[in-house]
């Protein structure tokens, strides 16, 4: 991702909240902050004089701490959190983190059973996912990625790669050990792609994991739309 040298106007994501319908895919750049430090302070507004939380850099999985930014503000960033419940957002101080343009989005599907990546609003990737079941449905709404994992076996049921979500399981508090968090990983059964398979996380093909895994920086938006 390109560093922000500077950011002389404020600058909108066209993301809804969770609880809205999401936005469908635009040609703008989304904003990311990285956090600069081994912490990151999360206000509920500018004006709050203590934080309400304290984030770690690098996250529990090793992973650089980032945040996609809601809204601009002087001196401050909104950002969604990637911490439950789905789709809440606070403010952090500029200066606690570096700015940076993605030009990538994910959109998910779960009607169509698809995931379509865009670059500054162009389809470079559309390809069959498996989704959640009725009963353990993947959360719609505004996410991004937090972060990467290369799976030890490439053969596995998660495939060569995981990406991490800001989304969180509104069914499951935990899974596997961890948090109840929402993936998009690769898959050993590609023929239930394009399917209500999953406990929640999006399955899509090895080779097209491996191909995002490549491309797409942390902090990239998805869009998780009916």
């Amino acid at each position: 991702m390109r560093v922000l040298m500077a950011l002389a106007a404020a600058v909108l994501v066209t993301a809804a909240a969770a609880s809205a319908r999401p936005s469908a895919p635009t040609s703008k750049p989304s904003v990311v902050a990285g956090a600069k430090y081994r912490t990151v302070a999360v206000y509920r507004s500018p004006s709050a004089r203590r934080p309400f939380l304290t984030l770690r850099n690098p996250n529990p999985d090793g992973a650089h701490l980032v945040f996609l930014v809601k809204h601009r503000g002087n001196g401050w960033e909104q950002v969604y959190l990637p911490t439950r419940p789905n789709g809440a957002t606070g403010w952090i101080k500029d200066r606690s983190v570096d700015l940076s343009l993605d030009p990538y989005r994910i959109t998910v599907a779960l009607g169509a059973h698809t995931l379509t990546v865009t670059k500054l609003g162009q389809v470079i990737l559309r390809t069959a996912a498996g989704v959640g079941r009725s009963v353990l449905p993947t959360p719609k709404g505004t996410y991004f990625v937090a972060e990467l994992l290369r799976q030890p076996n490439v053969s596995g049921p998660y495939g060569p790669f995981a990406f991490g979500l800001s989304a969180h399981s509104n069914v499951l508090q935990s899974f596997g050990g961890g948090p109840g968090q929402i993936g998009i990983h690769g898959t050993n059964e590609p023929g239930a792609l394009g399917t209500d398979v999953s406990h929640g996380c999006v399955r899509i093909s090895n080779a097209s994991i491996t191909k995002l895994a490549r491309l797409l920086p942390l902090g990239t938006p998805v869009l998780i739309t009916p």
